[in-house]
C-alpha cells in the first residue's frame, strides 16, 4: 500500500479520500458520544447567536475566534452537532493535504506522494477526539498553512509579505487557542536558520502576530469588554491555567499516544541515522526538531487533557515518518540510506531540486 501511495498521480488522491471517508464515516454513523467540550462550544454558539457579546454578557474562557466559529455554525442550524463532526473531518483533511503539499513542494524528501497524508490521517484514526470539533483543532489549521511561509523563497532570503503572513496566521491560531502561540519559537528558528537578516525578520513576524490581536482588543475596546478578553483570555494561559481542557482524563490521553509515540521514537532514530544531501533538507528537520519541541510545550501547557491534543504532534510525526517508510538502501551502497540511492527509486519531477524548489509554493 506504501509502494502505491508514494506515486503523485491524481488517483492515489481520490483513493486516499476514499479510505479515509470509509475509515471514519461509518464511526461518525455510529455516532460519537457528545463530549463536554462540544456541549460548551453548542452552549457559546447558542448564546452568542442570540445576541450575548463574549467577555460582556458571557464570561467564558472560550478564545474569541472559536467562539465566532460556533456562533456562525449556530446561525446555520440550530445545536447543529453533525456540522460540528463534517467540520472537524474537514479540518483534519485539509491539514493532511497542506502538510502533504508543503513537504512535496519543498522537496524534502526525495520520495513524492501522499504517504505523508496517510500517516497524518491514519494516526489521527487512534482516537475518537479528532472527529470532534475543538478550539485546538481550528487553530492548528492556521499553523499548519503558515508553514509554508516560513520556508525560504530565494537563497537570499524572505519575502516579507511571507513572514507577515505567517505571522498573522500564528495570530490567527493564537485567537482560536492561546498556547498555539508557542509556535512563534519554530518561527523564530525559522528566521534564524533561512533568514539573511534575522532581527528584522522576526520583527516582521511579530508585527504579523500582534496584528490580528490589535483589530480584535479594538473592537473589545469599543464595547467595553476589553477587561473581560484580559481576564478570561490572556490571563489564564499567562498564569499556567488552561481553560476548556475539558478533553479526555490524562491517563486515557496517554494510552492512546503509545502507538503514536512508539512511530515517532523509531521515526526519530531511522531520521538521525540517515545521510541527507542538501543544507536545505538538513536544516528543516532541525526546524521540525523545533516543532516537536513546541508540540510538546503546548501539551504541557494545555495539562495533556485539552481536546484534540494528538493534532499537535501530527505534524513532526508525519515528517520524521516518511523516513521510516522509505525504501531500504541498495546492495552495495557506501552510504547508508544516501541520497542517490534514494533518486535512483524515487520520480522527481524534472527542474525541481534543492533549496530553489522550496520557494515554489506560492500559498
Amino acid at each position: 500500500m506504501l509502494r502505491f501511495f508514494k506515486s503523485p498521480l491524481s488517483t492515489r488522491l481520490i483513493t486516499l479520500l476514499v479510505l479515509v471517508l470509509a475509515v471514519r464515516l461509518p464511526l461518525l454513523w455510529l455516532g460519537v458520544p457528545l463530549t463536554a467540550a462540544e456541549l460548551r462550544a453548542l452552549l457559546i454558539g447558542e448564546r452568542m447567536h442570540a445576541g450575548a457579546l463574549l467577555y460582556h454578557d458571557l464570561y467564558d474562557s472560550t478564545a474569541p475566534l472559536s467562539a465566532v466559529v460556533f456562533a456562525a455554525l449556530d446561525l446555520i442550524a440550530s445545536r447543529p452537532l453533525w456540522l460540528y463532526r463534517i467540520l472537524a473531518l474537514a479540518l483534519l483533511l485539509f491539514q493532511a493535504l497542506r502538510l502533504n503539499l508543503v513537504l512535496n513542494r519543498a522537496d524534502v524528501h526525495p520520495e513524492r506522494g501522499y504517504v505523508a497524508a496517510l500517516t497524518y490521517l491514519l494516526v489521527a484514526s487512534v482516537t475518537a477526539e479528532l472527529d470532534t470539533l475543538s478550539p485546538l483543532l481550528l487553530g492548528h489549521t492556521f499553523i499548519v498553512t503558515a508553514l509554508s511561509a516560513l520556508l525560504p523563497t530565494t537563497r537570499e532570503g524572505y519575502d516579507n509579505r511571507r513572514l507577515f503572513r505567517a505571522g498573522f496566521l500564528t495570530g490567527l491560531a493564537a485567537l482560536c487557542y492561546l498556547p498555539l502561540a508557542l509556535f512563534l519559537l519554530v518561527g523564530l528558528f525559522a528566521v534564524i536558520i533561512f533568514a539573511a537578516n534575522s532581527f528584522r525578520s522576526f520583527l516582521l513576524l511579530l508585527c504579523g502576530f500582534f496584528f490580528p490581536y490589535v483589530v480584535v482588543a479594538t473592537f473589545f475596546l469599543y464595547t467595553e469588554s476589553l477587561p473581560g478578553f484580559v481576564q478570561f483570555h490572556l490571563r489564564p494561559t499567562l498564569q499556567g491555567l488552561v481553560a476548556g481542557t475539558d478533553g479526555l482524563p490524562l491517563w486515557v490521553q496517554l494510552r492512546l499516544l503509545i502507538l503514536p509515540g512508539a512511530i515517532l521514537l523509531l521515526a526519530l532514530g531511522r531520521a538521525f541515522t540517515t545521510s541527507l544531501g542538501l543544507v536545505f533538507q538538513v536544516k528543516f528537520r532541525q526546524l521540525m526538531l523545533v516543532w516537536l519541541l513546541a508540540s510538546g510545550l503546548m501539551m504541557a501547557i494545555g495539562g495533556g487533557v485539552a481536546p484534540g491534543t494528538l493534532v499537535l504532534a501530527l505534524p513532526p510525526l508525519t515528517y520524521f515518518g516518511l523516513f521510516l517508510w522509505q525504501k531500504a538502501p541498495a546492495p552495495g551502497c557506501p552510504m547508508c540510506c544516501c541520497w542517490s540511492c534514494w533518486g535512483h527509486f524515487s520520480n522527481p519531477l524534472p527542474g525541481r531540486t534543492g533549496a530553489g524548489a522550496a520557494g515554489s509554493d506560492s500559498g
